[in-house]
């Protein structure tokens, strides 16, 4: 069931120079007759902690423009996650798909949130944004932020078709320049996990 709904009154976007920030990656995958599924995994960043949670999250966000999942479909078959049970969306400043009441809070320690939906947009890397409009307990609300799309060759830094140790240096090069993009976690900064990260990729190698 997917509704057209307006922002909860009472519910705005916490401003907040640092806290607990959130991780989204997702899958695509190609089923047919123009439709792609979408697997999405919502995680927490490094240094969470008990009585942190959020509320109010979109997928598939836009800053002021129509989201391009427009035509999201939730699955009834990924639900209930969390405190919801049906699928909504947003308009306004924030546009997408989300979960049904934007004023229940989830959190928990520790937890991973899973859901499924089919669209006929592809989002490659960098195209889904999420937002979270409200955090609580050392949370922060999360504006616009890029989700993480799994299944592509991030450890190929260099585009060389091949993991090699000049991988190694591209990654560190971006990294040194403050280039978005050597975020390998999604956490919204550049420090030691991003490194990690990497090397996890790199470990689990291309398809």
């Amino acid at each position: 069931m997917v509704q057209r709904i307006t922002i909860a009154a009472g519910l705005t976007m916490a401003h907040m120079a640092a806290g607990q920030s959130l991780h989204l990656s997702y899958t695509v995958t190609d089923v047919g007759a123009g439709m792609y599924r979408y697997d999405f995994e919502l995680t927490p960043c490094e240094g969470f902690e008990p009585g942190m949670a959020w509320r109010g999250l979109v997928w598939g966000d836009c800053d002021g423009c129509p989201t391009p999942l427009t035509d999201f479909q939730g699955s009834s078959m990924s639900l209930p996650v969390g405190p919801w049970t049906e699928y909504s969306s947003i308009t306004g400043a924030h546009n997408g798909p989300m979960f049904g009441d934007p004023e229940l809070w989830w959190g928990g320690s520790p937890f991973v949130l899973r859901w499924t939906g089919i669209a006929t947009a592809e989002l490659g890397p960098g195209e889904l944004l999420f937002s979270a409009l409200e955090g609580r307990g050392g949370a922060s609300a999360v504006e616009y932020k890029a989700a993480v799309r799994r299944g592509t060759c991030y450890a190929d830094c260099d585009g060389s078709g091949e993991l090699d140790f000049f991988d190694f240096l591209c990654f560190q090069n971006a990294f040194a320049e403050g280039d978005p993009w050597a975020d390998c976690d999604g956490c919204g900064a550049l420090d030691f996990f991003d490194f990690l990260c990497f090397m996890d990729a790199f470990g689990e190698g291309c398809p």
